[in-house]
């Protein structure tokens, strides 16, 4: 009973922390939009988590990176953390939370097609997915008005450069490679934002802006993503990439529940369809036969993949 007990605490913890905090993600992102702009507050969070990881990477006395290793990460990090979770929160200026967590969790459909592209076949269960997904994605995008749409134009390139960003990834070079994609990335954001004009005007430091940005930095991109490794080291991937289909229906329920986001039927149908696409390709992906490849349905766990005979490299928040 003892080691039972345990062996569940030691999945059941992990699991529910991935699906809680990165379903709510989207939320603090809605929050932290009411006290400053989009790419200040995704600047602001990721050179603040990558400074806590470079920090982490001294403590452990890693390596320094190469400048082939620099030039890498600041690829990655523009790919992930600039085009990838700025477009993000520059989406939600225009969709609800929600909505732009059911997009965003088309990202293991657009995986398949990469794979497909580069010259691994795709199984009848992964195509039935992207197809799943796509109806999804046609369903949500019919019930948005045109600033609606303005999000789903950001939101489809901004998945489609996660997947992309986590084939470039190496995942060799430790805690310093992601904390330096994190440096890279959001560096490139403050850019971004300069030019934007954000920084024209203070930004309005409510304590719920406030609240929401340490959530995303803390919680967000270091706590889940140790727990997504704890998973991907003890648990089966369908079990680890679980989360996929659970983070959409906790997002939109916390969009309706803290924020008042209307659960349309566009939006209710949106959610069934691409649930089960993300559900059908993950769980294909998953069986024995064949190699398998990146499966995230969260951006923040784009970089994470397990072998079934062999251990992987990790994510950006290896603690």
């Amino acid at each position: 009973m003892r080691s039972a007990s345990l062996a569940f605490g030691g999945t059941a913890v992990p699991l529910a922390v991935t699906w809680l905090v990165w379903g709510t993600t989207y939320l603090a992102i809605a929050f932290g939009l009411r006290g400053t702009e989009p790419f200040t507050l995704s600047a602001v969070r990721f050179l603040t988590a990558g400074a806590l990881l470079w920090g982490l990477a001294e403590r452990r006395h890693e390596p320094r990176l190469t400048a082939l290793r620099w030039r890498r990460a600041t690829l990655v990090g523009v790919l992930l953390f600039s085009v990838g979770m700025g477009g993000v929160a520059l989406a939600e200026e225009y969709v609800d939370s929600g909505t732009t967590a059911l997009f965003i969790a088309t990202v293991p459909l657009w995986s398949v097609l990469l794979n497909t592209a580069g010259g691994r076949p795709a199984r009848g269960g992964e195509w039935a997915g992207v197809w799943l997904g796509l109806a999804g994605v046609a369903v949500l995008s019919a019930g948005l008005g045109r600033g609606g749409l303005t999000g789903a134009a950001i939101l489809l390139p901004a998945a489609m450069c996660w997947v992309l960003g986590s084939r470039l990834d190496d995942h060799s070079a430790g805690v310093r490679g992601p904390a330096a994609q994190m440096l890279a990335g959001g560096t490139v954001l403050a850019v971004a934002a300069a030019v934007r004009g954000e920084f024209a005007s203070p930004p309005q430091l409510a304590w719920g802006a406030v609240l929401a940005l340490a959530y995303l930095v803390v919680f967000g991109s270091l706590l889940a993503m140790a727990a997504y490794r704890h998973l991907t080291a003890h648990t089966s991937p369908a079990s680890a990439t679980s989360y996929a289909f659970v983070t959409p229906v906790i997002a939109v329920l916390a969009g309706a529940l803290f924020l008042d986001e209307p659960l349309t039927l566009h939006v209710l149908a949106g959610t069934a369809l691409i649930v089960v696409a993300v559900v059908t390709t993950l769980l294909t992906r998953s069986r024995p036969a064949g190699p398998t490849t990146t499966a995230p349905g969260h951006p923040e766990a784009g970089r994470v993949r397990r072998r079934p005979a062999s251990p992987t490299s990790g994510p950006h928040a290896s603690s």
